[in-house]
């Protein structure tokens, strides 16, 4: 079974995307690399994960 494909999104305080990557991933992967994402980069408030196909969405948020 393929892996799918989602795009990750790092976004700052004011809504500027800071980070875009890609990486094919299963959906507990992909909530792991969201949360990831969040704590390695500096100054990012938010992090989203698409799905290619919209199947699922994953986000974590900074306060």
């Amino acid at each position: 079974m393929r892996k799918p494909t989602y795009d990750f999104e790092v976004l700052d305080s004011a809504g500027k995307t800071v980070r875009r990557c890609t990486q094919s991933c299963h959906n507990i992967g992909a909530q792991e690399r969201t949360f990831d994402l969040l704590r390695s980069t500096p100054g990012a408030a938010a992090v989203f994960g698409f799905e290619k196909r919209g199947r699922h969405v994953h986000s974590a948020y900074r306060e």
